[in-house]
């Protein structure tokens, strides 16, 4: 094995930026660390890392072998875990990632079940609404909303959503309900990311611009104002199955409801789901039901 000797050294320096953090990663000491990966130097007669007192960076060979021994690596987990397939009990670190709100809300709950269900398991998991790029951040499993872009990972279909366009009742009886996509201009759309909706007419999907005097990036925010009697809405139906049930918020336009949209779980192109992904996997669709 002397040709692999160095190469999970290498990775860990590559991907954590420096000796000492590589070194945490792998559970063993800076000198055994920057000794292979010296050595590899040798060994291939290539520099693969500036060194600096601050910090370590990638040359370009460096850049180049990095993706392609992460590869490599790939391969001997999914060699390794063939080996494993008679494991049964969920052991061992977890890397996700998920949008900021439906992770709070959603996804860490029933992680956090997963947890207690299985004490072996560690997870580390980094909410954020950037779709973080999986192979280079080594995640594990990431939680993505709405249509998938191609892609050569692997995806499980874990639940749906639905966008509803919905008024508080006081609103509706103050200005009148629409009951066409024209008739949106007479009113005020409280708008979120987006200065367009998705709608659904005579079957084909498509996307209207609305106007209005309330623009907010947060989800709860436009629910408030929309409570509050200031304009339309148009939300995934997570963020307003309570007002409906309730009858705080009435949906609106509902021949024009475009189609549900999945909520996804997305991993690594690996032949074999590590058992610790797989069954995480399986309590999610369960609780996202």
């Amino acid at each position: 094995m002397a040709r692999w000797d160095g190469i999970d050294e290498f990775i860990a320096v590559g991907e954590e930026g420096s000796f000492t953090a590589a070194a945490n990663v792998l559970g063993l000491s800076v000198a055994h660390i920057s000794r292979h990966v010296t050595a590899l130097e040798q060994r291939l007669n290539t520099q693969l890392l500036t060194r600096t007192t601050r910090k370590v960076v990638l040359t370009k060979e460096g850049e180049a072998f990095l993706h392609q021994t992460k590869q490599l690596q790939h391969a001997m987990d999914d060699a390794t875990q063939s080996l494993a397939t008679q494991q049964t009990t969920p052991k061992g670190k977890i890397k996700l990632t998920a949008p900021v709100m439906y992770g709070e809300t959603f996804i860490m709950p029933i992680v956090h079940n997963f947890m207690h269900a299985h004490p072996e398991v560690e997870v580390i998991a980094t909410l954020s609404n950037e779709q973080e790029n999986l192979l280079e951040g080594g995640f594990d499993l990431a939680i993505r909303l709405g249509h998938l872009k191609d892609s050569s990972h692997r995806a499980r279909r874990l639940s749906a959503r639905r966008f509803i366009m919905c008024a508080s009742p006081d609103y509706l009886s103050r200005v009148g309900e629409p009951h066409t996509l024209g008739e949106l201009n007479q009113h005020q759309c409280l708008i979120g990311n987006s200065s367009y909706w998705r709608v659904n007419e005579n079957g084909r999907e498509k996307h209207i611009k609305i106007a209005g005097r309330l623009r907010c990036n947060s989800g709860w925010a436009l629910v408030d104002g929309a409570k509050k009697g200031l304009g339309i809405v148009q939300l995934p139906n997570y963020y307003i199955e309570n007002e409906l049930r309730t009858g705080e918020l009435v949906p609106v336009l509902t021949s024009y409801q475009p189609d549900q949209e999945g909520v996804w779980g997305i991993y690594p192109p690996r032949q074999f789901v590590a058992t610790n992904v797989r069954v995480l996997l399986d309590y999610l669709v369960a609780g996202l039901e």
